[in-house]
């Protein structure tokens, strides 16, 4: 009997350690890839020429309340001769509207006006954790609305991400959408989940279970949404925006499968370039001036 009462404290032991271990280990990973103070603000670096040039630009900045309470901030720019016509561009996790530069330029441009949102706890807006693209949709969604309401009957919208900013993209596509004519998500996720399970292997060497559910649990307390709802499976089922969805082949951080996945979810007028030789986010730096010819097509091909 002393024997099984043994086993039995040493079992209590082990499996108290492991929750304890499990927790922390969690929570770690919750804080180090959801906080503002995470890995997000070893992110952004210097600006380069062309967010130099955005930034000289005479741009406003738009301002607006989320459902959840939070200040967001935008830099609106308008196109050189009046338009309708306006391409949201979203950035990317650890980035800001700031550093859009090149992609800002490239629309602004082609003739449109641009509105390049920071997603909560980025740049200048609000929010003390990442929404990694879901929540962020209601915020994208409130401000295509804006654009409407400033552009009247004659708006014509294009939704342009990278990499959080694509998943953003798709994310917000599962929503109902007014006069948005076209959407291009440079190498976006499929879901959180798998992109979270994805880093926990490759920067850690570490396995997704127990530490992605617990991290969740987190994230339903803290964050105040479930990561596991997120998924481009859902969002693009039912989707009829012109989807161009651009990777590169050797992105080590987000990784091309997730490409070729959202591309098969996807069952509207659809897109596929995967940019050979590109990096996570490299694209248009590897690809150039065809990146800027590809992209502007697909976007004049849709805007009226």
């Amino acid at each position: 009997m002393r024997v099984k009462k043994y086993i039995k404290v040493i079992l209590l032991v082990v499996v108290s350690l492991a929750l304890v271990a499990d927790i922390a280990a969690s929570g770690y990973m919750f804080n180090f890839a959801f906080s503002k103070s995470g890995y997000g603000s070893q992110l952004g670096g210097p600006m380069t020429k062309d967010d130099h040039w955005f930034a000289n630009q005479k741009t406003q900045i738009w301002q607006q309340k989320s459902k959840d309470n939070l200040k967001l901030k935008a830099r609106y720019l308008p196109a050189a001769h009046k338009t309708a016509k306006t391409v949201v561009v979203i950035h990317g996790y650890g980035s800001a509207s700031k550093y859009m530069g090149s992609y800002a330029k490239m629309f602004h441009k082609a003739g449109y006006n641009v509105l390049t949102p920071d997603n909560r706890s980025f740049g200048m807006s609000q929010g003390e954790y990442s929404g990694y693209g879901w929540k962020d949709r209601n915020d994208i969604a409130k401000w295509i609305q804006r654009v409407n309401q400033k552009n009247g009957s004659k708006s014509e919208v294009g939704l342009f991400g990278v990499s959080m900013g694509a998943a953003t993209v798709m994310y917000t596509l599962g929503k109902q959408l007014k006069n948005v004519k076209f959407a291009i998500a440079d190498c976006g996720y499929s879901t959180i989940a798998g992109e979270l399970k994805y880093e926990l292997k490759e920067k850690f060497n570490l396995p997704s279970f127990p530490i992605v559910p617990t991290a969740s649990l987190f994230a339903d307390v803290l964050a105040k949404y479930n990561f596991y709802q997120a998924d481009t499976k859902d969002t693009l089922k039912n989707n009829k925006v012109p989807l161009f969805i651009i990777q590169g082949s050797i992105d080590h951080f987000v990784p091309t499968s997730n490409a070729y996945k959202n591309y098969s979810y996807d069952h509207g007028p659809k897109k596929l370039w995967i940019v050979k030789g590109a990096a996570h986010a490299e694209s248009m730096k590897v690809a150039g001036q065809k990146y800027i010819n590809k992209t502007i097509n697909f976007a004049e091909t849709y805007f009226k």
